[in-house]
């Protein structure tokens, strides 16, 4: 067995997770699994979420923070042929140690092989928003939708999505909370941009979604936007639910199910991939690399070393929309 220092999670809480930088021992390889000595590992709102037990999956502490990163295979367990050792790879946990780390150990169904054009620091960012958008928005084409809404259109994710449908010219209903992200968004070329804090907001987005007949929602923030959105959206609307910022459950009236034909849809991207199957999974990946400088461009912000971890997470939550911050082992 080795040792390898990581970010680790030893008691979950809603106030304050107990971490500490721990040093933890690796477990011999798995058939099926994969060693990955990291590159970086970014911090993201579902590993915020994961901290405080209020992620989708809770994992046994103590147990390696971090969900997503990039790095090179050292090691291969049994029946892995998809990989090799010195591949580089963008990568995510399973339900063992997480990516917050120095190395560690995972499935060949998470992760990505990168193209040789593409850094690691490039595809440290690359698991997690990029193929959820990319996923999403596939989905709701392939469906005949025509055009699109989103909810928290000022995240990486929401801008990852805009300069997607621009791409594909889907027409796109954005929906923020503040004027300055209206204007950010805008800014990059953003259209239909509408916030939802101001007056009247609801029936300019009712207007609005029944001329573009916009019949297809990706909603991050759950709560009363997510009630607002099944209620709004033309007749035969499909609701996305992928996230839910708001930490808020929301309710729908049976009417609007029953007679207007609408429904909703949780979206998590490991249901996605085990959908579609590891081959298609891959396939789709090499597509969304081509647009790895473009439409998912993500840039570093600021760097820290795990020991750090305490300044790296207090710095996050206060710079969210700055660009990543990510861990260098």
């Amino acid at each position: 067995m080795e040792g390898m220092k990581a970010v680790t999670l030893v008691k979950y809480d809603s106030e304050k997770p107990l971490l500490e930088c721990r040093e933890r021992e690796l477990s011999p390889l798995k058939p099926g699994e994969v060693q990955i000595r990291l590159h970086a590992s970014p911090i993201n709102p579902s590993d915020l979420m994961f901290l405080r037990g209020l992620y989708g999956i809770k994992k046994k502490a103590p147990v390696a923070a971090g969900f997503e990163g990039s790095g090179t295979i050292t090691g291969l367990g049994e029946a892995v042929t998809q990989f090799r050792v010195g591949d580089k790879v963008s990568c995510v946990s399973g339900f063992q140690d997480g990516t917050w780390a120095e190395e560690f150990q995972t499935g060949v169904e998470n992760c990505i092989l990168l193209k040789s054009n593409v850094s690691l620091d490039q595809g440290a960012t690359f698991f997690v928003n990029p193929m959820t958008a990319w996923a999403m928005v596939s989905q709701g084409q392939r469906e005949g939708h025509t055009a699109f809404v989103q909810t928290a259109a000022a995240s990486a994710l929401g801008k990852m999505v805009i300069r997607l449908c621009h791409a594909k010219d889907i027409p796109l209903i954005n929906l923020v909370r503040r004027k300055e992200q209206k204007e950010d968004l805008e800014k990059i070329g953003a259209q239909n941009v509408l916030i939802t804090t101001e007056p009247n907001h609801e029936k300019e987005f009712y207007k609005l979604a029944k001329k573009l007949t916009a019949t297809y929602a990706m909603d991050a923030v759950a709560g009363q936007q997510a009630t607002q959105l099944v209620e709004l959206l033309p007749y035969g609307s499909k609701v996305v639910c992928y996230g839910a910022l708001s930490e808020e459950t929301f309710q729908v009236n049976s009417g609007i199910i029953l007679f207007q034909k609408k429904r909703i849809e949780g979206f998590w991207l490991s249901s996605w991939i085990y959908d579609i199957g590891l081959e298609d999974f891959q396939k789709e990946a090499v597509k969304a690399q081509e647009y790895i400088d473009s439409i998912f461009f993500s840039e570093i912000h600021k760097r820290f070393q795990l020991n750090d971890f305490e300044s790296a997470i207090s710095y996050y939550k206060s710079n969210m929309s700055a660009g990543k911050v990510v861990f260098i082992p």
